[in-house]
């Protein structure tokens, strides 16, 4: 090896960009800060998708060292926000790579929903549906999350979170692999085709709605016509999503903007956006569904 770089972007794992004197001659060095469970999966999932979804290889797997590690092939390409953020002419085709993508991961299916063990085995299941939603968002609304909404705020959303939470048991109770941080930051493109997914370490097995919410959160760079071109991508492949699918997805994402209200340290940007997101939510759900 002639040297090492730290790449940016990376929220809790640390990323290097090794430059090596034989090939591949660039590779990728990942540090895993939740030790080796969260390395194996990354692990496994890269493993099982390599040949159905496009992700780098596992060279070297040190996911049994103290400090847990994998060596992965280098992606050539920028983030997908990087390049919609240049306003190109045809957001449509890469949404349409986005759908298609995220379909294919959406084919892996297991018995229910729940957070990985051993091989990708169900270690923790959980509910689909008001059950899980309302265990997670109403003692985090009692806590820090209440706390930086404000009393007015916590106590609307809790009872809008009382009168959503049945609509969740509408969503087909189909368990899938489910990426968690699916949006493009987190997608490669190259040469205007989508050519790698990054950063698993937070998949589960879950609702394809989880990441469908993710990536049409609002961001300026990401147009309605890449939106509407992942969409009818992902349900041409798919299946036909729920008649109310944009509701549910959204209810189902105030969990994540919740989880990020709970956080111990204190990041007035994040919480800022959080509380901006699950306005337009609320907003958006009682427009839609009366």
């Amino acid at each position: 090896m002639e040297q090492s770089t730290l790449l940016s972007g990376g929220k809790i794992n640390s990323n290097y960009e090794l430059s090596l004197k034989v090939e591949p001659f660039n590779a990728v060095l990942r540090l895993y800060a939740r030790g080796q469970s969260t390395c194996r999966m990354e692990r496994d999932i890269l493993r099982t998708l390599e040949d159905l979804v496009p992700v780098a290889k596992v060279l070297l797997d040190g996911s049994e060292n103290a400090q847990s590690f994998l060596v992965l092939s280098w992606i050539n390409g920028e983030t997908l926000d990087h390049t919609l953020n240049q306003q190109i002419r045809d957001p449509e085709k890469l949404g349409s790579q986005a759908g298609e993508v995220l379909a294919n991961i959406h084919q892996m299916e297991f018995p229910e929903a729940g957070f990985f063990g051993q091989d990708l085995k169900i270690e923790k299941p959980f509910p689909l549906g008001k059950e899980s939603f309302l265990s997670f968002v109403m003692p985090a609304l009692d806590g820090r999350a209440g706390t930086r909404l404000g009393a007015d705020r916590t106590d609307y959303l809790r009872q809008f979170s009382l009168w959503a939470a049945p609509l969740l048991d509408q969503m087909p109770k189909r368990a899938c692999l489910v990426h968690s941080d699916f949006n493009p930051p987190n997608l490669m493109v190259f040469h205007g085709k989508l050519v790698g997914v990054l950063d698993w370490e937070f998949s589960h097995a879950g609702t394809p709605l989880t990441d469908i919410a993710n990536m049409l959160r609002h961001r300026p760079y990401q147009t309605p016509e890449f939106n509407d071109a992942f969409i009818a991508t992902y349900e041409a492949k798919a299946g036909t999503l729920p008649p109310i699918w944009q509701s549910l997805s959204r209810i189902l994402d105030l969990m994540a903007q919740i989880e990020m209200l709970d956080a111990p340290e204190d990041r007035p940007g994040v919480f800022k956006w959080a509380i901006e997101r699950i306005d337009d939510t609320v907003r958006f759900v009682e427009k839609d569904l009366g």
